[in-house]
C-alpha cells in the first residue's frame, strides 16, 4: 500500500522555478493558483533564487534539475525580464513526457542543446490566461505558467490542448557555454557556481578531460582569465572527492553533471580569487 500511495503523489509533480524569491507573497500566490486547480497537486521548488533577470542563469539550473525527475513531471519556469510585451510562450515536452512551461526567452536553451525534446507547442495565452487576470500585465508566473502547469500536471488540460505546434528552430536561445579540445589545453569559461560551496563549474566536459589520462592527484596547470586580466593561474591537484587535497588546497574535480569543476578543499573558490561566473571568464586546463 505504501509504494502504490508513493507512485500515486508523484506521478505528476509540479517544480516551481523563479526568480523572485521568498521576502514577498509572489511564490505563496503562484502556489496557491495552482492549489485552486487541484489541492492534491505536489508543488516542490527547484530554486527561486535565481539572480533577477539571469535567463541564462535560469537555463541551467533547469538542466542542473529536470533529467532527474520522475518522468511526466511538469516544470514552471519563471525569468521573465520581456513579462508584459509580445513575446511568446512554450511547453517544451522531453523524451519522458516531463514538460516545461515557461516562456520563450531563452530558458529552454540547456535543456535543448543537451537532452531530447520530443516536441514544442506555443501557449494559447487567451485560452489558459486565469480569468480575471486579462488587465495585469506584469506576473504571468501566476496569471498563466503556474495555472497552466497546475492543470498540465493534474491533467485537465492534454499538451495538444496548449497551442499550435512549434519546431526547435522557433526556441529563442541564449549563449551557453562551449569548450575547445586540442592535444595540449581543454578551454572553456567558468559558466555557473556551485552557489553554497563556492566551487566553480565550467564548460569542459569530463570526457574531453579524460582524453589526457589523468591519474589521481595528478597536476594541471589551470589558468582563469577576464578581459586579458589573470584571475587565477596554479597547477591544481585532479581528483575523485574534495579531501583527495588538504583543507584549503584547490582540485580539479568532476561535479555532478560532468563537467570540470574547481572547488577548495572546505572553502569558496570562487570568493577566495573573486571570481564570478560568465561566458567571457575563461578557464584553460594544461599539461604540466
Amino acid at each position: 500500500m505504501e509504494s502504490i500511495h508513493k507512485e500515486k503523489i508523484m506521478k505528476h509533480p509540479l517544480i516551481l522555478q523563479s526568480d523572485f524569491g521568498l521576502s514577498d507573497g509572489a511564490v505563496s500566490a503562484m502556489m496557491g493558483v495552482a492549489l485552486s486547480i487541484d489541492q492534491n497537486l505536489q508543488i516542490f521548488h527547484n530554486t527561486h533564487d535565481i539572480q533577477p533577470f539571469n535567463v541564462h542563469e535560469a537555463s541551467y539550473r533547469l538542466f542542473q534539475s529536470i533529467q532527474y525527475w520522475p518522468a511526466q513531471s511538469v516544470f514552471v519556469s519563471i525569468v521573465d525580464p520581456g513579462v508584459g510585451t509580445d513575446r511568446n510562450s512554450v511547453v517544451l515536452e522531453l523524451e519522458n513526457g516531463t514538460l516545461l512551461v515557461t516562456p520563450n526567452n531563452g530558458t529552454t536553451s540547456h535543456i535543448a542543446a543537451n537532452l531530447h525534446v520530443k516536441s514544442v507547442h506555443e501557449i494559447d495565452i487567451i485560452k489558459h490566461r486565469l480569468k480575471h487576470s486579462s488587465d495585469n500585465y506584469t506576473f504571468d508566473g501566476r496569471d498563466l505558467y503556474a495555472a497552466l502547469g497546475a492543470k498540465l500536471a493534474s491533467k485537465q488540460v492534454n499538451l495538444e490542448d496548449v497551442g499550435k505546434v512549434l519546431t526547435l528552430a522557433d526556441l529563442k536561445t541564449v549563449p551557453i557555454g562551449t569548450h575547445i579540445h586540442t592535444q595540449e589545453y581543454l578551454e572553456g569559461c567558468v559558466e555557473i557556481l556551485d552557489v553554497r560551496y563556492g566551487s566553480i563549474w565550467s564548460s569542459i566536459p569530463y570526457d574531453a578531460f579524460l582524453s589526457f589520462k589523468p591519474t589521481l592527484k595528478q597536476k594541471f596547470m589551470v589558468t582563469i582569465t577576464h578581459q586579458h586580466r589573470t584571475l587565477f593561474s596554479d597547477a591544481v591537484s585532479f581528483g575523485r572527492g574534495f579531501n583527495d587535497v588538504s583543507v584549503g588546497s584547490p582540485l580539479l574535480y568532476n561535479n555532478s553533471l560532468n563537467r570540470l569543476g574547481l572547488a577548495l578543499n572546505q572553502g569558496s573558490f570562487a570568493l577566495a580569487h573573486r571570481i564570478q561566473p560568465g561566458l567571457d571568464v575563461k578557464i584553460r586546463i594544461s599539461k604540466i
